[in-house]
């Protein structure tokens, strides 16, 4: 993690956010991502933007995409959540590398690193269960429910924590230009 601090640019940083960017479009604006899904299901989503549910739960929500929208979901969203969270993982280290490196002592920056990785393992553990829960339906295993219920909420945690540093170390940026 040194060595990306010592060689993280702006330029690396933008680039990071652009291609979070064009992912995030991709996988929430076009048709071969949530878009496309919606049309199909009349407006049923992924378990992706659940904040934690039980099984029954999960069960509706997949039983609502009908066998269309199941597919659609195996087939075109989760191969794009699969290398999505690398790029908000680029993105987010990125921009706390850049900020903290002159504001944080290497220690803590290296804690506060810790966060959108821990928000991109925690992706890809809820994309694991989500996968076993669409090619097992209309059984879901229960250690897919739960794993990919609790890792759901992980991720959300560590990338609003990941957010927040990014604002804190922002204001702090931002504080130290002015008062020079």
């Amino acid at each position: 993690m040194d060595r990306f601090v010592q060689r993280i640019t702006w330029k690396k940083a933008l680039w990071f956010t652009a291609l979070f960017a064009v992912f995030y479009t991709i996988i929430n604006y076009t048709c071969v991502g949530v878009v496309g899904l919606l049309q199909i299901t009349d407006g049923a989503n992924i378990l992706d933007f659940e904040f934690g549910y039980t099984a029954s739960r999960a069960y509706d929500l997949l039983a609502a995409l009908g066998n269309d929208g199941r597919s659609f979901y195996l087939v075109k969203i989760l191969p794009l959540d699969f290398p999505f969270p690398f790029t908000y993982m680029l993105c987010y280290t990125g921009w706390i590398a850049l900020m903290g490196k002159n504001t944080v002592p290497p220690n803590m920056l290296k804690f506060l690193l810790a966060a959108p990785v821990l928000a991109m393992l925690f992706d890809w553990i809820e994309n694991i269960g989500i996968l076993t829960m669409l090619q097992n339906f209309p059984i879901l295993p229960a250690w897919a429910v739960m794993t990919a219920s609790a890792s759901g909420i992980m991720k959300t945690i560590f990338t609003v924590f990941s957010l927040s540093i990014m604002i804190l170390l922002l204001v702090i940026t931002l504080l130290r230009k002015a008062i020079r």
